[in-house]
């Protein structure tokens, strides 16, 4: 179920915040205000008890929910930080490839290739739907084996690999990040606290005692305030999973287009090097 809220665009899950948080306001409005009003009623000033609860608790749960949307917020930039980490370290991989020996630079560069489109099109979508990838291991396994296997012939040879490996552990550094990120989550104890807010706010707005047309008004901006504050940590807090404000590959589709693009010039270098 709520894989399908993710993919929905922002204006749809909007929508549906509006009419869940409003229409249950207002229902409650409807079923529960005069219930409330009872429990609350005194020979006088009940608005102003009523509105000196509202007022600490608003600061309680203001500030519970300014520490969260910050947090989850903090998180995704964290995300996005480390893919595009991982992107130019894979990109800085292969080029200093280039200046390995053939065949060797050869399989190395496509062996770097075929990871980041593994990346792209098997990776992505197992983070997009919230499981951390497995069994990538297996695929640097390759390209590690290819980086140790150059022969230090000259310096310039050993500090080449020396370099190569150092991005290499940089790559699967940001890798392994990348991928624990794709379960990372607010704890479920958390979202129980601020739905609980939710609803204690609702049923303050019920005690005071208003006409009910400004009560409807009044209440209904607040439950819509509310939900967009809840739909705002939603779309934050999974950093690959929002349709719209997820973490996206671009990072590596750019980083392969640039790769192809390597190629095709290292190979032109080559062909005019061979002609006599």
């Amino acid at each position: 179920m709520t894989a399908i809220l993710y993919e929905q665009p922002i204006e749809v899950l909007v929508v549906l915040v509006t009419v869940v948080f409003v229409g249950l306001y207002w229902v409650g409005c409807v079923a529960l205000r005069p219930l409330f009003r009872v429990l609350v009623r005194s020979q006088g000033g009940d608005n102003e008890i009523v509105g000196s609860v509202l007022a600490a608790f608003g600061v309680l749960y203001g500030l519970l929910m300014s520490l969260i949307a910050v947090a989850a917020y903090q998180n995704l930039n964290d995300v996005e930080s480390q893919v595009e980490g991982e992107a130019s370290s894979l990109l800085s991989l292969f080029r200093v490839a280039s200046d390995y020996p053939d065949p060797l630079k050869g399989e190395l560069q496509s062996e770097i290739r075929n990871y980041c489109q593994f990346i792209i099109q098997e990776e992505w979508p197992i983070m997009r739907s919230g499981k951390h990838p497995r069994g990538t291991q297996r695929r640097l396994e390759p390209i590690f084996r290819r980086l140790i296997a150059l022969e230090h012939e000259t310096v310039r040879d050993e500090v080449i690999q020396n370099l190569a490996v150092e991005h290499f552990d940089d790559l699967a550094d940001f890798g392994r990040r990348r991928r624990f990120a794709a379960e990372g989550a607010i704890p479920t104890a958390m979202w129980y606290v601020v739905f609980l807010g939710t609803l204690i706010n609702f049923g303050l707005m019920w005690s005071f005692d208003m006409r009910f047309i400004s009560q409807l008004f009044l209440g209904g901006m607040l439950a819509f305030f509310l939900g967009a504050l809840i739909l705002l940590i939603a779309v934050l807090e999974r950093p690959y999973r929002s349709l719209e404000f997820g973490v996206s590959p671009e990072a590596f589709e750019l980083v392969h287009e640039v790769m192809l693009q390597d190629s095709q010039m290292y190979s032109t270098l080559d062909t005019e090097d061979e002609e006599p």
